[in-house]
């Protein structure tokens, strides 16, 4: 599978889709995929769908929406997550009052959002404790982290791919692979990821986990530009075929 054709068609996306788009973030699917996902939440959330009203109330940047949305759609969230224990909405309630526990609410239902926060807050926590005596307490934390972004990656999911991607590039709570950080970094890849694809032109760059390749180098940062809405790249990529 070429990684343009992996690329989800815009029209083909789902509002579920669309949700998941917006809660990571534009580094992730591109910002056309990314406009085009927040397009969709912003639509069904004015149609009255309380989904998509609390995931505009917890990203948008408009107070007054927020505050608007948020009182009209939380009982709802609130329900689904303490009556169904349904991990998308102990995220999404998380992300509203920063509560960590929620958080692992979430995560223990496989929310990979979730996943990739708690990965992410055990590496923030581990470069804290870098340079300190205790060894193990880092490398117990470093594994931690990369169990969340094996979690994450386990569903398939782009953020997860990379995350742990990182984690095998550097060897961060796992023994270092370059292999199977270019094959993380290749799955995000095909699920359009540009973050994935820049580093992807990285490896072949230096030869890093693949034999040093500048023509793929060069094909794969331009696929990174083109997926983050680089005309100039686009256009180089269709003179190609």
């Amino acid at each position: 599978m070429t990684i343009l054709a992996a690329i989800p068609l815009l029209f083909a996306m789902t509002s579920a889709d669309a949700v998941a788009t917006v809660l990571n973030s534009p580094s992730a699917s591109g910002a056309k995929t990314f406009a085009a996902a927040k397009e969709i939440v912003e639509r069904d959330a004015a149609a009255g769908r309380p989904l998509q009203q609390f995931v505009v109330g917890v990203t948008t940047d408009d107070k007054k929406l927020a505050a608007r949305y948020l009182a009209a759609s939380r009982d709802r969230i609130k329900a689904l997550a303490e009556q169904r224990d349904n991990p998308l909405a102990w995220y999404l309630l998380s992300l509203e009052s920063n509560d960590v526990r929620m958080l692992l609410r979430a995560a223990d239902g496989g929310n990979v959002q979730a996943l990739n926060a708690l990965g992410a807050l055990a590496t923030h926590e581990a470069l804290n404790l870098r340079g300190s005596v205790d060894t193990n307490k880092l490398q117990r934390v470093l594994e931690r982290s990369y169990g969340y972004f094996s979690r994450a990656a386990a569903q398939r999911d782009p953020n997860g791919f990379v995350n742990l991607g990182a984690c095998y590039l550097q060897g961060l709570g796992c023994k270092q692979d370059m292999e199977m950080a270019f094959q993380c970094y290749r799955s995000a890849a095909e699920a359009g990821h540009p973050e994935a694809m820049d580093n992807i032109s990285a490896m072949y760059q230096f030869g890093h986990g693949v034999k040093k390749d500048m023509e793929l180098s060069l094909l794969w940062g331009m696929r990174g530009r083109a997926a983050r809405g680089d005309a100039a790249a686009a256009k180089w990529l269709r003179e190609r075929k």
